[in-house]
């Protein structure tokens, strides 16, 4: 709109451009009415969208995988959940496997996990679903540690025979800031040691998570799979299950800066051996339980040195002990 504005000497642009005026006096006049007739309708449209920002659900996920007994980043992981929790709104913590146990640093194999479940209990996990390498301490030890949790062990596809109970449940229900939140565990067939558990039958994991789905069918307003199985596996079984929310996935020690997207699915995984907390913040629909909008980071850490404590005090025992046992046959 052009407006005639009045010049200090007394002229008129305007005054010159009498059609012009005109026109623009005429548009002027349109324009206000316009605004006039239509301006509870712009306030009615402001209102909702202000009330629709205002009423979605804010909800922040932080999530680890893999860490394999790297006890090194521990404490740098631990800051940094910390001050998520600090900065207000609800804050659910995910695991996704292979986190207590790793063959190929026998040292930390010994006592490891131990410290990684008391750490795990400390920083305030929400769950976690087992990996591989969980299941390679047997089945005893298995159970000794998750009996030690305070966070349910999830796994939906591995399910146990009659009259047997595994250390580990399907799924569970989380509710926070009124929203209840399903969280399903599955894990990859890879690397198994079937040997070991010979009372447990092992399913297709989008079989399962249909399964958990269909109990708890009407009960959840937003759906997240913790997965010990890659990205590329998520993405098929989503295909099949596509009610899932957000897949949180390990085992093949990818990272994704921006989620793989698939259907309305958020597909994420943080690396390995710590190097990464991730951070998935959402906002939701508290009616519908649709991601409005989603922004990831994988927050690095530090490394810090491993305190001498308990765990290498009770190694190096036994490591004296077998070494004096030696010595003492030897002669």
């Amino acid at each position: 709109m052009i407006r005639n504005e009045g010049r200090r000497d007394g002229l008129n642009v305007a005054d010159e451009l009498p059609r012009y005026e005109s026109a623009a006096a005429s548009v002027a006049s349109e324009l206000v009415s316009d605004v006039v007739r239509f301006a509870p309708i712009v306030l009615f449209l402001m209102i909702l969208g202000v009330s629709m920002v205002t009423s979605a659900a804010s909800l922040t996920i932080l999530y680890t995988n893999d860490i394999h007994d790297r006890l090194a980043p521990l404490a740098s992981l631990g800051e940094l959940i910390e001050e998520e929790r600090a900065s207000g709104g609800p804050v659910l913590l995910f695991d996704s496997g292979d986190t207590w146990q790793d063959f190929r640093v026998p040292l930390y194999t010994v006592w490891g996990a131990d410290e990684m479940v008391e750490w795990m209990n400390r920083v305030g996990y929400d769950a976690m679903v087992i990996g591989n390498h969980e299941l390679y301490y047997g089945a005893q030890r298995l159970a000794k540690l998750s009996s030690k949790t305070n966070f349910p062990l999830l796994c939906a596809n591995m399910i146990p025979f009659a009259g047997n109970r595994a250390p580990f449940v399907p799924y569970t229900m989380i509710t926070t800031e009124g929203m209840r939140v399903l969280v399903i565990g599955v894990i990859t067939a890879e690397y198994l040691s079937y040997p070991d558990y010979p009372w447990l039958k092992y399913i297709d994991p989008a079989q399962a998570i249909q399964r958990a789905l269909n109990e708890t069918e009407g009960k959840a307003d937003f759906v997240v799979v913790l997965g010990h199985l890659p990205v590329a596996q998520a993405v098929q079984i989503v295909r099949v299950v596509p009610d899932i929310d957000v897949f949180l996935t390990g085992h093949s020690h990818e990272i994704t800066p921006d989620p793989v997207r698939e259907g309305k699915t958020l597909i994420l995984q943080a690396g390995a051996f710590g190097h990464y907390l991730g951070r998935l913040k959402l906002e939701i629909d508290p009616q519908s339980g649709e991601i409005l909008s989603a922004r990831n980071s994988l927050l690095e850490t530090k490394r810090t040195p491993v305190v001498l404590d308990r765990g290498f005090l009770k190694l190096f025992t036994v490591v004296a002990l077998i070494t004096t046992s030696l010595l003492l046959l030897t002669r």
